[in-house]
């Protein structure tokens, strides 16, 4: 595979992890700290139900899951901690130019 088509590959991999609100707020939450854990407060947390966890669904069932699997974040599930991951300083680039252009 050429450079050319893997370096848009990645891209494209990048700004599909950036494109939800909810993925761009853990990559930026991660981007100036060693370690993070979302709390209900920093989200919607009229859509966490009885029993799930201490989390929004979504982040806990979609959101972190497909971050820790491109390698952008690594995720305890038992603490809910977030890290970086070994591909984070890859969206570092795109996180900056969307954080100084777009407002949330």
């Amino acid at each position: 595979m050429s450079n050319q088509k893997t370096q848009a590959q990645r891209l494209s991999s990048h700004l599909d992890a950036a494109r939800h609100k909810d993925r761009r707020q853990i990559l930026l939450a991660i981007r100036d700290t060693e370690r993070w854990q979302p709390s209900i407060s920093e989200f919607d947390g009229g859509r966490t139900p009885v029993g799930e966890p201490a989390i929004p669904a979504d982040l806990y069932h979609r959101h972190l899951p497909k971050l820790a699997e491109m390698g952008l974040i690594e995720w305890d599930r038992e603490t809910h901690r977030v890290t970086r991951g070994p591909e984070y300083e890859q969206v570092r680039p795109l996180l900056a130019f969307l954080s100084e252009n777009y407002d949330e």
